[in-house]
Parts: structure tokens; C-alpha cells; sequence
């Protein structure tokens, strides 16, 4: 089994969310892919930068999914 991890961008001011999108490298177990959507969600607040993010309070939403091995 394969999980492939999902990340979402929202921003609690608006009371939207972005489109969730999907990261193109499968993971080999679930504790691998929680670990990256953490980490990924850290670097996409950074990247934000802290007048985006304090403005519209944004937060980076992510789970992992399962997929069939091909």
C-alpha cells in the first residue's frame, strides 16, 4: 500500500479553501507521508510569509490517502 499526501491552503478570515492538491511522490507508509504533509505545511506557511498569513490567518490543511499499488 501506497499513501499519497494531499495539501490544502484555507484561510479562516475568507472561510475558503483552496483547491487541494496532490503531491506527486507516493510514500511507502503512512508515518512517512504525515511527516512530510507536516514539514510541507511549515515551508508553504513560510513561504506565505507572516503579512499573508497573519492577514487572512491561513493554515495548510493535509491528510494522507491510500492507493493501490500499480
Amino acid at each position: 500500500m501506497k499513501f499519497t499526501l494531499v495539501m490544502q491552503v484555507c484561510s479562516f478570515v475568507l472561510g475558503t479553501c483552496d483547491v487541494p492538491m496532490e503531491r506527486a511522490m507516493p510514500f511507502n507508509s503512512y508515518h512517512e507521508c504525515a511527516i512530510s504533509g507536516n514539514l510541507n505545511s511549515i515551508q508553504v506557511i513560510k513561504e506565505l510569509g507572516p503579512e499573508f498569513t497573519n492577514e487572512y490567518q491561513t493554515i495548510v490543511r493535509h491528510w494522507c490517502e491510500k492507493r493501490a499499488e500499480i
